[in-house]
Protein backbone atom coordinates (compact mmCIF):
# COMPACT_ATOMS: atom_id res chain seq x y z
CA UNK A 1 0.00 0.00 0.00
CA UNK A 2 2.39 2.34 1.15
CA UNK A 3 4.64 1.94 -1.98
CA UNK A 4 1.63 2.22 -4.51
CA UNK A 5 1.13 5.46 -2.47
CA UNK A 6 4.51 6.20 -3.41
CA UNK A 7 4.10 6.01 -7.02
CA UNK A 8 0.40 8.18 -7.11
CA UNK A 9 2.45 10.85 -5.32
CA UNK A 10 5.79 10.50 -7.58
CA UNK A 11 3.89 10.64 -10.87
CA UNK A 12 1.79 13.52 -9.44
CA UNK A 13 5.16 15.39 -9.30
CA UNK A 14 6.88 14.11 -12.58
CA UNK A 15 3.79 16.23 -14.26
CA UNK A 16 4.09 19.11 -12.37
CA UNK A 17 7.95 19.01 -13.37
CA UNK A 18 7.42 18.15 -16.70
CA UNK A 19 4.47 20.82 -16.98
CA UNK A 20 7.16 23.70 -15.16
CA UNK A 21 10.56 22.32 -16.60
CA UNK A 22 9.74 21.60 -20.46
CA UNK A 23 9.10 25.07 -21.45
CA UNK A 24 11.50 26.83 -19.12
CA UNK A 25 14.53 24.35 -20.12
CA UNK A 26 13.40 24.33 -23.64
CA UNK A 27 13.45 28.07 -23.53
CA UNK A 28 17.57 28.30 -22.10
CA UNK A 29 18.71 25.70 -24.45
CA UNK A 30 17.55 27.50 -27.64
CA UNK A 31 19.41 31.12 -25.79
CA UNK A 32 22.27 29.61 -24.69
CA UNK A 33 22.74 25.98 -26.98
CA UNK A 34 23.80 24.53 -23.93
CA UNK A 35 24.07 20.94 -23.85
CA UNK A 36 24.00 20.79 -20.05
CA UNK A 37 20.15 21.95 -19.71
CA UNK A 38 19.11 18.32 -21.48
CA UNK A 39 21.63 16.67 -19.09
CA UNK A 40 19.70 18.20 -16.00
CA UNK A 41 16.37 17.70 -17.14
CA UNK A 42 16.60 14.36 -17.71
CA UNK A 43 18.49 14.43 -14.28
CA UNK A 44 16.26 15.73 -12.36
CA UNK A 45 13.35 13.63 -14.07
CA UNK A 46 15.13 10.10 -13.11
CA UNK A 47 15.49 11.50 -9.18
CA UNK A 48 11.75 13.00 -8.68
CA UNK A 49 10.93 9.09 -9.86
CA UNK A 50 13.88 8.14 -6.90
CA UNK A 51 15.44 5.64 -10.41
CA UNK A 52 18.68 4.06 -9.05
CA UNK A 53 20.98 3.28 -12.22
CA UNK A 54 23.55 0.30 -12.45
CA UNK A 55 25.95 -0.09 -15.01
CA UNK A 56 27.52 -3.01 -15.35
CA UNK A 57 30.85 -2.74 -17.76
CA UNK A 58 33.07 -5.34 -19.65
CA UNK A 59 35.65 -2.84 -19.86
CA UNK A 60 36.14 0.64 -18.84
CA UNK A 61 35.81 3.12 -21.94
CA UNK A 62 38.19 5.68 -22.22
CA UNK A 63 36.94 9.63 -23.04
CA UNK A 64 36.64 9.83 -26.90
CA UNK A 65 34.06 9.74 -29.48
CA UNK A 66 31.61 6.59 -30.16
CA UNK A 67 28.22 5.50 -31.88
CA UNK A 68 26.68 3.72 -28.94
CA UNK A 69 24.16 1.36 -29.99
CA UNK A 70 21.48 0.38 -27.59
CA UNK A 71 18.06 -1.52 -27.50
CA UNK A 72 14.52 0.35 -27.11
CA UNK A 73 12.23 -0.10 -24.64
CA UNK A 74 10.89 2.53 -23.19
CA UNK A 75 10.88 6.73 -23.32
CA UNK A 76 12.65 6.37 -20.33
CA UNK A 77 15.88 5.07 -22.06
CA UNK A 78 16.75 8.36 -22.85
CA UNK A 79 16.94 10.41 -19.85
CA UNK A 80 19.21 7.31 -18.25
CA UNK A 81 21.61 7.48 -21.38
CA UNK A 82 21.97 11.10 -20.90
CA UNK A 83 22.83 10.27 -17.41
CA UNK A 84 25.34 7.06 -18.06
CA UNK A 85 26.79 8.46 -20.67
CA UNK A 86 27.07 11.84 -19.82
CA UNK A 87 31.18 12.02 -19.71
CA UNK A 88 31.33 11.74 -23.93
CA UNK A 89 29.46 14.43 -25.46
CA UNK A 90 26.38 12.35 -26.54
CA UNK A 91 23.25 13.86 -29.13
CA UNK A 92 20.72 11.31 -29.46
CA UNK A 93 18.71 10.57 -33.14
CA UNK A 94 14.97 11.17 -33.56
CA UNK A 95 11.99 11.17 -35.13
CA UNK A 96 11.50 14.47 -37.20
CA UNK A 97 7.79 14.79 -35.45
CA UNK A 98 9.55 15.18 -31.95
CA UNK A 99 11.49 18.26 -33.52
CA UNK A 100 8.25 19.93 -33.82
CA UNK A 101 6.36 19.60 -30.43
CA UNK A 102 7.06 23.19 -28.63
CA UNK A 103 9.99 24.14 -26.40
CA UNK A 104 10.96 19.99 -26.16
CA UNK A 105 11.65 19.83 -30.26
CA UNK A 106 12.90 23.71 -30.04
CA UNK A 107 15.02 23.04 -27.43
CA UNK A 108 16.78 19.26 -28.93
CA UNK A 109 16.82 21.18 -32.36
CA UNK A 110 19.18 23.92 -30.90
CA UNK A 111 21.66 21.59 -28.74
CA UNK A 112 22.26 19.29 -32.27
CA UNK A 113 20.00 16.51 -32.00
CA UNK A 114 19.26 14.86 -35.46
CA UNK A 115 16.05 13.84 -37.08
CA UNK A 116 15.22 11.47 -38.84
CA UNK A 117 12.62 10.81 -41.64
CA UNK A 118 12.51 7.16 -42.27
CA UNK A 119 10.44 7.17 -45.09
CA UNK A 120 11.79 9.37 -47.57
CA UNK A 121 15.39 7.82 -48.27
CA UNK A 122 16.82 11.47 -49.63
CA UNK A 123 15.83 12.55 -46.32
CA UNK A 124 17.77 9.62 -44.72
CA UNK A 125 20.74 10.47 -46.23
CA UNK A 126 20.75 13.73 -45.23
CA UNK A 127 20.21 12.59 -41.67
CA UNK A 128 23.38 10.05 -42.16
CA UNK A 129 25.78 13.21 -43.19
CA UNK A 130 24.38 15.43 -40.43
CA UNK A 131 25.17 12.59 -37.85
CA UNK A 132 28.69 12.03 -39.74
CA UNK A 133 29.30 16.19 -39.32
CA UNK A 134 28.47 15.86 -35.39
CA UNK A 135 30.85 13.25 -35.19
CA UNK A 136 33.49 15.28 -36.47
CA UNK A 137 32.87 18.46 -34.34
CA UNK A 138 33.57 16.27 -31.29
CA UNK A 139 30.02 14.98 -30.13
CA UNK A 140 29.70 11.17 -29.88
CA UNK A 141 26.45 9.51 -31.22
CA UNK A 142 23.60 7.56 -29.30
CA UNK A 143 21.36 5.58 -32.03
CA UNK A 144 18.51 2.58 -31.37
CA UNK A 145 18.84 0.57 -34.66
CA UNK A 146 15.47 -1.25 -33.64
CA UNK A 147 13.77 2.23 -35.11
CA UNK A 148 11.07 2.12 -32.12
CA UNK A 149 10.50 0.63 -28.66
CA UNK A 150 10.11 -2.78 -28.13
CA UNK A 151 6.65 -3.52 -26.55
CA UNK A 152 7.45 -7.08 -25.25
CA UNK A 153 11.55 -6.44 -24.44
CA UNK A 154 12.27 -8.77 -27.35
CA UNK A 155 14.83 -7.21 -29.32
CA UNK A 156 13.53 -6.23 -32.38
CA UNK A 157 14.79 -6.30 -35.84
CA UNK A 158 17.89 -4.00 -36.93
CA UNK A 159 16.76 -1.47 -39.07
CA UNK A 160 20.58 -0.87 -40.98
CA UNK A 161 20.39 2.40 -42.58
CA UNK A 162 22.07 4.06 -39.16
CA UNK A 163 25.05 1.59 -39.79
CA UNK A 164 26.23 3.47 -42.47
CA UNK A 165 26.81 6.21 -40.35
CA UNK A 166 30.13 4.28 -38.22
CA UNK A 167 31.31 2.99 -41.37
CA UNK A 168 31.45 6.06 -43.26
CA UNK A 169 33.17 8.17 -40.34
CA UNK A 170 35.06 5.10 -39.09
CA UNK A 171 34.17 5.55 -35.46
CA UNK A 172 33.76 2.58 -32.90
CA UNK A 173 30.17 1.20 -32.10
CA UNK A 174 29.62 0.82 -28.61
CA UNK A 175 26.91 -1.73 -27.78
CA UNK A 176 24.63 -1.04 -24.82
CA UNK A 177 22.01 -3.00 -23.48
CA UNK A 178 19.45 -1.15 -21.00
CA UNK A 179 16.71 -3.42 -18.63
CA UNK A 180 14.39 -2.42 -16.47
CA UNK A 181 12.62 0.89 -17.96
CA UNK A 182 9.96 -1.05 -19.83
CA UNK A 183 8.90 -1.99 -16.41
CA UNK A 184 8.80 1.01 -15.36
CA UNK A 185 7.46 3.04 -18.64
CA UNK A 186 5.94 0.48 -20.98
CA UNK A 187 5.57 1.28 -24.71
CA UNK A 188 2.23 3.67 -25.14
CA UNK A 189 1.99 4.04 -21.14
CA UNK A 190 1.84 7.96 -19.42
CA UNK A 191 1.97 6.46 -15.77
CA UNK A 192 5.53 5.44 -14.31
CA UNK A 193 5.07 1.99 -12.40
CA UNK A 194 7.19 2.61 -9.64
CA UNK A 195 5.84 0.36 -7.12
CA UNK A 196 7.32 -2.56 -9.28
CA UNK A 197 10.86 -1.63 -9.34
CA UNK A 198 12.83 1.33 -9.64
CA UNK A 199 16.20 -0.22 -10.94
CA UNK A 200 17.62 -0.13 -14.13
CA UNK A 201 20.29 -1.80 -15.04
CA UNK A 202 22.57 -0.56 -18.33
CA UNK A 203 25.19 -2.68 -20.08
CA UNK A 204 27.92 -1.08 -21.71
CA UNK A 205 30.00 -3.77 -24.57
CA UNK A 206 33.14 -3.27 -25.85
CA UNK A 207 33.87 -1.09 -28.50
CA UNK A 208 33.41 -2.71 -31.65
CA UNK A 209 36.45 -1.66 -34.74
CA UNK A 210 34.31 -0.29 -37.77
CA UNK A 211 38.05 0.24 -39.92
CA UNK A 212 37.68 -3.44 -41.12
CA UNK A 213 34.15 -3.01 -42.25
CA UNK A 214 33.98 -1.46 -45.77
CA UNK A 215 30.69 1.14 -46.78
CA UNK A 216 28.58 -2.59 -47.84
CA UNK A 217 29.11 -4.51 -44.69
CA UNK A 218 25.68 -3.32 -43.26
CA UNK A 219 24.53 -5.99 -42.68
CA UNK A 220 27.59 -7.63 -41.25
CA UNK A 221 28.14 -4.66 -38.68
CA UNK A 222 24.58 -4.89 -37.65
CA UNK A 223 24.77 -8.70 -36.48
CA UNK A 224 27.75 -8.39 -34.96
CA UNK A 225 26.42 -5.25 -32.96
CA UNK A 226 23.24 -7.43 -32.64
CA UNK A 227 25.14 -10.14 -30.90
CA UNK A 228 26.87 -7.89 -28.25
CA UNK A 229 23.85 -6.49 -27.46
CA UNK A 230 22.04 -9.73 -26.61
CA UNK A 231 24.77 -10.58 -24.62
CA UNK A 232 24.55 -7.63 -22.64
CA UNK A 233 20.89 -8.40 -21.91
CA UNK A 234 21.61 -11.86 -21.06
CA UNK A 235 24.48 -10.78 -18.70
CA UNK A 236 21.93 -8.53 -17.14
CA UNK A 237 19.27 -11.04 -16.62
CA UNK A 238 21.50 -12.61 -14.27
CA UNK A 239 22.67 -9.86 -12.08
Amino acid sequence: MLRKSEEIFRNFLVWIYILITVPLYGILAILTRQHFWAKAWCKGLLKVLGIKIKVFKDTELPYGIYVFMSNHQSQLDIPVLEKVLEPYNIRFLAKKSLFQIPFFGWGIKALGYVPVEREDPKEGLKSVLACVERLKKGFSLVIFPEGTRSPTGELLPFKIGGFLIPLRSKVKVVPVAISGTREILPKGALWFRISKTKEVKVYLGKPIETKNFNIRDRQKLAQVVREAILKGLEKLSKQ
